[in-house]
């Protein structure tokens, strides 16, 4: 009984031993697609401008990321390698052992003259039995040919992202239009010193404006348009720059009105005085604004 059970031991630890190759290349396959995957879709850039906390340095983050996940679908592939009744593989590779190894393993605590001749004959037919026999050659060659393939791509991929890997800027035009960042900016915004100043504000400011400012382009001239606080009520204009616009504060009536030549409300009526009428108008006006 003993050397018949400690030949179909041997058989079963040979076959997990394969099985366990195949779970290693299973595991680096995986890893190898996932890795790959996460510098197509830039993760790192991804992670970075969403400030991802994680104690682990982002260039470590991905291959990190993409074991652990080749690690847990590894284990769901291979979760019932250890419940593969390895009789029932043995019986379909070796007809001549139908059901006598079955019979034999189920009556391996018996005694009995028949079981023990039983067990004799099945020990010396599982002699020539090969571990690696039970398993499909063209399973594990297949298991190798693409995990050499993912691998050769995941190495070319992490070397030559240029025109694979998903540019910054697609990332920042997606997230915005997902989240709506662009279209509800509300940031504060804070608009402060002298007009010429303005690109300080907007994003890269502080302040109590919303949104981004629109600057209106404006041809000509500039001209200095610095208030400052006057006395009394309203507000009195002083130069502050040599510049030559410049605001002049008006009479408080037009002292030539022959030379305004203006032609709607009062002063039409004007140009239809006699010379001797526009001469008492305009000393009039004249005095008038002595006092």
């Amino acid at each position: 009984m003993n050397e018949f059970m400690n030949k179909l031991q041997q058989i079963r630890s040979g076959f997990l031993g394969r099985m366990r190759l195949i779970f290693i290349l299973d595991l680096i396959a995986v890893f190898s697609i996932f890795y790959a995957i996460f510098i197509i879709v830039n993760l790192e850039y991804f992670l970075n401008k969403f400030s991802f906390p994680s104690s682990i340095p982002m260039k470590l983050f991905q291959p990190v990321l993409a074991l652990v996940f080749s690690i847990i679908i590894s284990i769901l592939l291979h979760r019932k390698d250890d419940k593969i009744n390895v009789i029932n593989l043995i019986e379909n590779k070796y007809p001549e052992l139908n059901e006598k190894l079955s019979t034999a393993y189920d009556n391996r605590d018996e005694t009995n003259i028949i079981v023990e001749s039983l067990k004799t004959i099945v020990s010396d037919a599982i002699g020539p039995v090969s571990p690696s026999e039970l398993l499909s050659k063209g399973r594990i060659i297949s298991k190798i040919a693409l995990t050499v393939i993912f691998i050769a791509g995941m190495v070319f991929i992490s070397y030559n992202p240029e025109g694979i890997q998903i540019p910054g800027d697609t990332i920042d035009n997606v997230t915005e239009a997902i989240t709506g960042e662009e279209e509800t900016n509300t940031g504060v915004v804070d608009i402060t010193g002298r007009p010429e100043n303005i690109d300080n504000t907007g994003s890269t400011g502080n302040g109590s404006i919303f949104g981004k400012p629109k600057i209106a382009s404006i041809e000509g001239k500039n001209i200095d348009l610095t208030l400052y606080s006057g006395m009394d009520a309203g507000l009195d204009v002083r130069d502050t720059s040599q510049t030559d616009n410049q605001f002049i504060k008006s009479a408080a009536f037009p002292v030539d009105v022959l030379g305004s030549n203006v032609s709607d409300g009062d002063y039409s009526m004007l140009m239809k005085k006699t010379e001797t009428e526009k001469q008492l108008i305009n000393k009039y006006a004249v005095e008038r604004s002595k006092i």
